[in-house]
């Protein structure tokens, strides 16, 4: 009896370690919004996803060659399938903001939240419980009071913007399903180096790789490679699996939270629209993180 209650604390322990660090991660990308939003007055959308994957898959490559030759199929396959994920999201999300609002698109985007205990719910016949489903209301709740502004009309810009959140679910159920027994360093640069190439394309045919270099645009692309590309890839597929996917898409939508608040070192306003979304998102986290314990059931020893 002693050993399971031990097994209990130590899998609740790992669970709350993993969802601490998967909110890191959350906070570096909050804190890249502002940089990436100036860095985008100096390049192309693009040309800059190019430039931010491409750097970081070189910056691994080195700790990674001599791993190559020992590369598993699994670690392949996650690499692949989980950077065509976020290359969609990614660039679906981009363009839709060209037909949408900025808001809009971040609050569509969020949707992910609710698409992850859906599509587990569909493949794996596993319903959410009670909790999850209350964190995942609230966090909706909050990140629409977030970012709507009234306006719920749609346009070509939403509809791109959902599908992205479709591809952003699935990448968080494909790194739950492969980047568990794999190498998550070389799977990671794998990934990067395949989102990176991937926008390397539309930045040739689109934007003709035009970049005007400064130490603005030098700083955001570093930046973002280095902290929100090599150390929150790194951490996503190394953590994640120890925690539920819809923890970790709850807990990703702490992301425009960050960003919200990081945005007013750029002039952005906090406002108290804004505030009431990022309680309720805390709400929402809090609620999935909280422990019950139910009806004790006897162990045979």
């Amino acid at each position: 009896m002693c050993e399971f209650f031990s097994r209990k604390e130590n899998k609740m322990r790992q669970e709350l370690k993993a969802d601490l660090a998967l909110l890191s991660v959350t906070l570096v990308w909050g804190i890249s919004f502002p940089l990436i939003s100036s860095a985008l007055k100096c390049v192309g959308p693009y040309t800059f996803l190019a430039l931010r994957y491409l750097t970081a898959a070189i910056i691994l490559f080195p700790m990674v060659f001599k791993r190559l030759k020992n590369i598993e199929k699994k670690t392949i396959k996650g690499g692949v399938f989980i950077g065509l994920s976020l290359f969609v999201g990614s660039i679906l999300q981009t363009v839709g903001l060209v037909y949408t609002t900025p808001s809009k698109s971040g609050f569509l985007t969020g949707i992910n939240v609710v698409l992850v205990p859906i599509f587990i719910a569909i493949i794996y016949k596993n319903i959410p419980d009670l909790k999850s489903i209350i964190g995942v209301v609230l966090s909706i709740i909050g990140l629409a009071v977030m970012s709507l502004d009234g306006s719920m009309s749609m346009n070509l810009g939403d509809v791109l913007t959902i599908f992205s959140a479709v591809a952003f679910a699935i990448q968080i159920l494909l790194v739950d399903k492969y980047a568990k027994n794999v190498d998550i360093v070389l799977m990671s640069c794998l990934q990067m180096f395949v989102i990176g190439i991937l926008a390397l394309i539309p930045s040739i045919i689109v934007e003709s790789a035009a970049l005007h270099i400064n130490e603005l645009t030098i700083g955001s692309i570093l930046f973002t490679a280095v902290f929100c590309t090599i150390y929150a890839f790194i951490i996503q597929n190394k953590m994640q699996p120890y925690t539920n996917p819809t923890h970790a898409a709850v807990i990703f939508l702490a992301e425009p939270v960050f960003s919200a608040v990081f945005s007013t070192f750029i002039g952005d306003k906090l406002t108290g629209k804004t505030l009431k979304g990022c309680i309720f998102i805390l709400i929402g986290m809090i609620i999935i993180n909280l422990k019950f314990e139910g009806k004790l059931i006897e162990v045979e020893e």
